[in-house]
């Protein structure tokens, strides 16, 4: 018994670097597993328990980078919610001017949902006298950046006029289009997809 109790000290030794290697081992995984979302099938959005209503998943285009200031092809949705894109996201924050749709792709990528909508024009019908879509009321933006100023990490939010809807919220391989703005649906989307990109950053 007392030559067996002598050899547990250099066991443990012995074996005391094999678990800091498995467990760091472990945790560089796990680590990886977060920063690329953990989502197997890179061709489609990060599954969740409970999708919102009414919002439309899309097969991912790709990750590609192209150069600042150039246009890519093949998007899938509108807004564009993956695909080629430039090397530098937006800040957070709210946009009174949008940039290309490849800027925000890559916030799109990092996790972030994208809110936009067609700018107010002088009428509210279906179209104006220049053919132009009708845009969402200044009610709605002014509401919808009352919604961001709340809770800002991981949002941005442009005039698009583009858009086919009045407001369209947008995350990685996912958009939903509004004609009515619906406040507490906002909200789940922006609770539901936000950081649940390929590139899971800590911004």
């Amino acid at each position: 018994m007392r030559s067996l109790l002598g050899r547990v000290p250099l066991l443990v030794w012995f074996l005391l670097p094999t678990f800091i290697i498995v467990g760091v081992g472990v945790w560089f995984l796990g680590r990886g597993g977060a920063i690329n979302g953990g989502n197997k099938d890179s061709t489609k959005p990060e599954a969740v328990s409970r999708p919102v209503q009414g919002t439309v998943d899309y097969t991912i285009v790709s990750r590609t980078h192209i150069a600042e200031g150039t246009t890519g092809s093949g998007y899938n949705s509108n807004p564009s919610s993956s695909g080629p894109h430039w090397p530098s996201p937006a800040q957070k924050g709210i946009y009174d001017t949008a940039e290309a749709d490849q800027r925000y792709i890559h916030n799109l990528e990092h996790g972030y949902i994208w809110i936009s909508y067609r700018p107010p024009n002088d009428t509210q019908s279906a179209t104006n006298s220049a053919g132009l879509k009708s845009g969402a009321s200044q009610d709605d933006i002014n509401k919808l950046k009352d919604i961001v100023k709340q809770d800002d990490w991981k949002i941005v939010m442009t005039p698009r006029d583009k858009d086919d809807a009045k407001i369209a919220l947008a995350a990685w391989g996912r958009v939903l289009n509004m004609d009515s703005l619906d406040e507490q649906k906002v909200k789940d989307f922006i609770r539901t997809y936000r950081n649940r990109g390929p590139e899971r950053t800590p911004e």
